[in-house]
């Protein structure tokens, strides 16, 4: 049995995909071959559903630091500080915590440009090593391309940020796209009809009124603002239109927020919109939409929230960039619009309206997409197929 130490640095306050995908994966995994580690830097609500998986769950806040190009002269300046202060001071206290684990193999949650002191560590202590990108920006630092170096392993999320590797003439060992998983009934099989009319009520939603929403943490690149411009088109032809903004508030997006705000109060759009804050019902609220939007104005790597409307069965209007166009077929299980274009977001929001029966049948074809392609099985899977490859090195 191989010990694997799964590390999720996330500090934000947030709950977002890599921590869901990171649960579905460790839940999957085959306990009798491998024994899973998973160590947080922060309380979070999904502690408990870890402890059901695995009892070795640690919360230790070892400071987790990142590397991201930066144009600034004294960022440049302060570059040799920082790899001291971020990776090099480090080494004994995470030596520590890899004497009392033992790890076999880490498995770093959040990407090759996050954690470079653990990337040291295992190699210093002989440790296997791999980065899950989920989410790395392009281009990565030089810092980065330096320490790349040291991963036996970088798992992509999806073709798209898989190429950011090769592109970049990164040096990794082995290169792999695993994509996220989900499986259908995570989403249909927890839908309550007397959960639904509760939400109606709670929203006040009429049967008759078409329901868009979009789901996500609250942050600019997530395109909320986009969605708002969009609603202000539609609203033209079908007034009564109801948009569910689905999310928690990200850290450092209170001023975001606050322009979301303005807008909606300078362009008369308070009867049309609604912010429900963090919900655990996602499927319920799924069920309620009659369109689900993703609206990112950067390339997104792989939405989950994309899985869970396929999941649901749910027409999808995205953006055409990054993993997106993996996920979803234009015109077949879904609409793709340009990014940052309420315009085209509009004109796609319209066209399901109108034509429920096209609507319903992309969202039939998008779940049967989701069991083909984006199964839990399939991750679980090829990411285990990762890891004997790394062992057999």
């Amino acid at each position: 049995m191989k010990r694997i130490l799964y590390i999720e640095a996330n500090t934000d306050g947030t709950i977002g995909g890599s921590y869901y995908s990171l649960l579905y994966l460790l839940q999957g995994l085959d306990k009798t071959r491998y024994e899973p580690h998973v160590l947080f830097c922060q309380d979070n609500v999904l502690i408990p559903e870890f402890k059901k998986v695995t009892p070795y769950v640690y919360v230790n806040n070892f400071g987790p630091s990142s590397s991201n190009v930066s144009k600034r002269f004294a960022s440049v300046i302060q570059g040799p500080i920082r790899l001291f202060t971020d990776v090099i001071l480090k080494q004994p206290m995470l030596r520590k915590i890899i004497k009392e684990i033992k790890p076999d193999l880490v498995h770093i949650n959040n990407g090759y440009a996050a954690l470079h002191e653990w990337m040291l560590a295992c190699y210093l202590n002989k440790i296997k090593v791999v980065a899950h990108d989920r989410g790395t920006r392009y281009p990565c630092s030089f810092r980065t391309k330096v320490f790349v170096r040291l991963l036996d392993a970088i798992i992509c999320v999806s073709d798209s940020y898989k190429d950011n590797v090769t592109r970049q003439n990164l040096k990794v060992r082995l290169l792999r796209r695993v994509y996220n998983g989900l499986d259908t009934e995570m989403i249909s099989g927890r839908i309550n009809p007397a959960d639904i009319d509760r939400l109606r009520s709670e929203f006040k939603l009429r049967k008759d009124m078409p329901v868009i929403g979009i789901t996500g943490n609250i942050d600019r690149w997530k395109g909320q603002a986009v969605v708002l411009r969009a609603i202000k088109k539609v609203r033209a032809v079908f007034p009564d239109i109801k948009c569910l903004i689905i999310g928690q508030v990200a850290c450092g997006a209170g001023e975001y927020k606050k322009e979301l705000d303005e807008y909606i109060a300078e362009n008369g759009l308070r009867d049309n919109v609604i912010f429900t804050g963090f919900r655990k019902d996602i499927p319920n609220l799924l069920a309620l939409l009659d369109i689900m939007l993703h609206a990112s104005i950067e390339p997104e790597p792989f939405g989950r929230v994309i899985l869970e409307g396929m999941a649901a069965g749910k027409p999808i209007i995205a953006t055409n960039s990054g993993g997106t166009v993996e996920q979803i077929v234009d015109n077949e299980t879904g609409i793709l619009v340009p990014m940052n274009d309420p315009g085209k977001m509009a004109d796609a929001i319209i066209y399901f309206i109108s034509n429920p029966g096209a609507a319903g049948e992309m969202g039939e074809k998008g779940k049967k997409r989701l069991a083909e392609l984006f199964s839990i099985e399939r991750m679980v899977r090829e990411t285990s197929r990762v890891y004997e490859e790394i062992f057999n090195f």
